[in-house]
């Protein structure tokens, strides 16, 4: 998006996308978090100073289950805010267009 497009719309409308953009930034680094704590061939974790077991899928799943529940929660927010977007008239913009297929919502 130009600059001058985005200078040319109303602050409601910069506004949510503002924020569809700081979500998106919160999903990358949960996403980020979640792989950084993915099984290793020795079976071990090293996080936060402390060690621990994670020799398998089952086990990631398990010590990733808060940041995977957050990252459901911005998920949710995402799809909020881009359903915002699209009542102020949005709809048009192709980063929107996109994100909604992205995050199942209806254009």
């Amino acid at each position: 998006m130009s600059r001058e497009l985005f200078d040319s719309l109303e602050e409601k409308q910069k506004k949510v996308l503002l924020s569809v953009s700081d979500l998106g930034l919160k999903e990358k680094k949960l996403c980020d978090e979640i792989n950084a704590k993915k099984p290793t061939e020795s079976g071990t974790l090293f996080t936060e100073g402390a060690v621990t077991v994670c020799e398998d899928e089952d086990d990631w799943l398990i010590i990733t289950l808060k940041e995977r529940k957050e990252l459901d929660k911005v998920k949710d927010e995402i799809a909020k805010k881009l359903n915002e977007a699209l009542d102020l008239g949005l709809g048009f913009l192709g980063l929107v267009q996109r994100q909604c297929e992205n995050y199942k919502v209806k254009v």
